[in-house]
């Protein structure tokens, strides 16, 4: 579903990376998550068999997601459409980042989660239905894994580094082997950790790949 920018309300600015800004907007009548994306044009260097643009990743995944129903269950944000072409001039001076831009920027229209924190021990369960979709995350640490507090919603988020495959070659499916071995690895560490009431078998997942 392709989305009019003016049809959304921008309510503050939420985050910003390299790759992109992150806005809590309104659109028809509900809260929602905005994210829009710095281009990233591919190079001689850039990988062949990986997707760079972290537009692409992110709408690929999401499309993918949905259409394997779990949006619907909750395991991800709901996706709701594609904002093309966005001038930054039409929204000053929340979109002044991409002023300096040399084509303009795309966005995706997300679900708005309240009450977000990162996973802990109870919270993980829902990378295997991702894989199953054929996606591989590619950032599958604590930043980008969520509870929301006061009801047992667990996610992921953050999908503009995953790969999306339409069939799985050796190496593919090594890389999504590796992916889950680091979330076998993280949750039984976790556990060890809880028991101790400190991080420590686990403080790489959480402070070194930030």
């Amino acid at each position: 579903m392709t989305i009019n920018l003016s049809e959304v309300d921008f309510l503050n600015l939420s985050k910003r990376s390299q790759s992109s800004c992150v806005f809590h907007t309104r659109w028809r009548d509900k809260q929602c998550i905005l994210k829009v994306y710095h281009h990233v044009e591919r190079t001689n260097a850039s990988p062949r068999d990986r997707e760079v643009d972290p537009f692409t990743c992110e709408i690929q995944t999401y499309t993918r997601l949905k259409a394997h129903g779990l949006c619907g269950r909750g395991c991800v944000p709901d996706f709701y459409g594609v904002i093309d072409e966005i001038n930054p001039m039409d929204r000053l001076p929340y979109l002044k980042d991409f002023l300096k831009d040399r084509t303009y920027s795309k966005g995706v229209l997300i679900e708005f989660i309240p009450n977000l924190r990162q996973i802990d021990l109870s919270t993980f369960s829902q990378d295997g239905k991702i894989h199953r979709a054929e996606v591989y995350h590619g950032d599958p640490y604590p930043r980008n894994m969520m509870v929301q507090e006061g009801s047992d919603r667990v996610l992921w988020i953050d999908f503009d580094r995953a790969q999306t495959y339409d069939s799985i070659t050796p190496r593919q499916q090594h890389l999504l082997d590796e992916e889950d071995e680091l979330m076998d690895y993280f949750v039984n560490a976790l556990a060890e950790d809880y028991k101790e009431g400190k991080i420590h078998r686990t403080w790489e997942c959480y402070y070194e790949y930030v």
